[in-house]
């Protein structure tokens, strides 16, 4: 890694299970995920996603609206870049189909 690298690592590499039955969610389900991003306007951020069964990843900019969708994504994939023009936090929303079940190993980060 570089000295000037500007690579800010937003949500480190994490693995986990995801679909599972859940008696404490309204859905009964732990189907969808969400993590929020801290960006700066300039940068672009990017997410590494990996999956056994396929999982939905959606990016969500500041202002609320879905700025990128990758369906069923499976074999390790970048998604990215998604340039960042508006201030605020940005979300990560991952999700499957209720009663689906999927290992996802994920990170993100912001160049």
């Amino acid at each position: 890694m570089s000295l000037f690298s500007r690579k800010t690592v937003l949500i480190e590499e994490t693995s986990f299970h995801m679909g599972e039955v859940d008696y404490t969610t309204q859905s009964l389900y732990d189907n969808i995920r969400t993590y929020p991003l801290e960006t700066k306007v300039g940068r672009s951020v990017y997410v590494r996603v990996e999956s056994t069964n396929g999982v939905d990843v959606s990016i969500v900019d500041a202002s609320g609206m879905n700025v990128k969708f990758k369906e069923h994504v499976t074999s390790e994939e970048v998604i990215g870049p998604v340039p960042v023009k508006i201030k605020g936090t940005m979300a990560l929303i991952l999700g499957v189909f209720a009663g689906d079940r999927t290992d996802v190993r994920m990170s993100a980060w912001m160049e």
